[in-house]
């Protein structure tokens, strides 16, 4: 691309950047404001109006006039600064004859100046400006010309108001253009550069890099940094979800390793063994039993992938009484618990009706009650606790086990995890018992967590939202 061609794009992509758009933007608005508002308020500009003198500046003029007419040459500009040191208000002098006006050397008085050329005043009035008032005197001659004196007060604008005023149209154009060019330039600025900011990290996510962050806006306090806040809280999650979903891949496959080198194993010895009935009778069992253990995973895995996508779809359209379910789980769990003379215990109960999804509810609790009963010793006790506070509802189950080292407690409700991979061989269990009953837990709005009691065992928690009371 030849240097021609170069420049020309780095200047189209600098008149398409989102800062150029918004200076554009921001200054027409701002222009077309200010012109609106200046043809809006000029029709409501005080115009000087003329009403009667007032007595006690019309006498100080006459007897001002009168001093004067005795002289025979009088320096006009020495007769103001007098006049303003006695009296400290300015003095006009007016040639009736030549129309010049002797006016203080001062911006502010040309409104006043060029209103006492363009009228004729034969009779002493007090003219009303918005910012003076101006008396005149009757005519008197001065230097053998007529003349006409006039007194105004001090102005009472402020100094920048009267400073800007009096500046010819062109400069006070060039300021507002100047300021306005500034403000909106420093405006699309800091607009600017957060969008270009979120807009780079956007197209950085979309790359794959899921670990970008906006760390220079976030502390704002305004909407900018908000959205910076939310964006990043978006990455994290989406992160988060991806290392998760890789995770959980890679789990699988670690997982399935196993039970499909046992099952290519027994096939192999299965042939090996052919024409021996009672050896080949063994293995094919062995094949049955491993092939159950994969479709087991699969379906945990499966069921562990919908429970993690359903949060915007689920609803829960089955009533159901809290303590007859839980009576009805803890038969179904004794007995297996029979088979390590477990005794499933329940110590109190609360009559109250949730509206759930009763199969997801019903697999969250059977799955906590399984694992209380695989990991207690043979003969104790399985304790299982109802209790409503307020308007949550929370079941205890305990048992009488190791319990959990507790740097492994946060762990137990994460995919494939097991303190000891002997556990997961004398279970069977496939390691997504208690990720699948968290994530059923957290679609009814609930929470559970895992703590460890004295002296040994663990107990697992659950608490629910009360959403129909009985």
């Amino acid at each position: 691309m030849s240097s021609v061609a170069k420049t020309k794009e780095k200047v189209k992509k600098f008149f398409l950047s989102i800062s150029v758009k918004l200076f554009f933007t921001f200054w027409l608005v701002i222009i077309t404001s200010v012109l609106i508002s200046y043809l809006v308020t000029k029709q409501f500009w005080h115009s000087p109006t003329q009403e009667q003198a007032d007595p006690a500046q019309v006498k100080i003029l006459a007897q001002y006039s009168a001093s004067l007419s005795n002289k025979r040459h009088v320096k006009l500009r020495v007769v103001q600064d007098v006049f303003y040191r006695k009296y400290q208000q300015y003095l006009f002098i007016k040639n009736l004859e030549t129309n010049k006006l002797h006016s203080p050397k001062k911006r502010l008085w040309s409104k006043v100046h060029h209103y006492i050329k363009r009228h004729a005043l034969d009779n002493p009035v007090t003219i009303d400006f918005s910012f003076t008032q101006v008396t005149t005197s009757r005519p008197v001659l001065i230097n053998g010309e007529r003349m006409q004196l006039l007194i105004a007060n001090k102005p009472n604008r402020k100094l920048l108001t009267r400073w800007v005023t009096q500046l010819p149209i062109t400069i006070r154009l060039f300021m507002l253009l100047t300021i306005s060019f500034l403000s909106c330039w420093l405006l699309a600025k800091s607009f600017g550069k957060p969008l270009i900011a979120i807009q780079k990290a956007s197209e950085d996510i979309g790359q794959g890099k899921l670990n970008t962050r906006i760390d220079e806006f976030d502390k704002r306090t305004d909407e900018f940094g908000a959205l910076a806040r939310s964006f990043n809280n978006m990455a994290e999650q989406l992160e988060n979800n991806m290392s998760s979903h890789q995770r959980l891949l890679g789990d699988v496959s670690h997982e399935l390793r196993s039970p499909l080198t046992r099952l290519q194993l027994a096939v192999a010895l299965a042939e090996k063994n052919i024409g021996k009935t009672d050896e080949q009778r063994k293995h094919l069992t062995r094949c049955e039993t491993e092939v159950e253990r994969i479709d087991e995973m699969l379906g945990d895995v499966l069921t562990l992938s919908r429970l993690e996508h359903s949060h915007k779809t689920f609803t829960a359209e089955d009533t159901i009484e809290l303590n007859q379910l839980v009576e009805q789980i803890i038969n179904d769990c004794q007995y297996y618990a029979n088979s390590k003379n477990v005794k499933i215990n329940i110590q109190s109960k609360v009559f109250v009706t949730l509206q759930v999804d009763v199969k997801l509810l019903a697999s969250a609790i059977s799955n906590i009650l399984n694992n209380a009963v695989k990991y207690s010793p043979n003969e104790q006790t399985v304790n299982v606790s109802l209790k409503q506070n307020d308007k949550k509802i929370s079941l205890c189950v305990s048992d009488q086990g190791p319990g959990v080292p507790s740097d492994m407690i946060e762990k137990l409700f994460t995919p494939f995890f097991r303190v000891a991979e002997s556990r997961n061989r004398k279970s069977g269990g496939t390691g997504l018992g208690l990720a699948i009953a968290q994530q059923a837990i957290h679609l009814h709005g609930g929470e559970i967590f895992a703590e460890n009691r004295e002296p040994n065992g663990l107990s697992v928690t659950i608490i629910l939202p009360v959403s129909l009371d009985s």
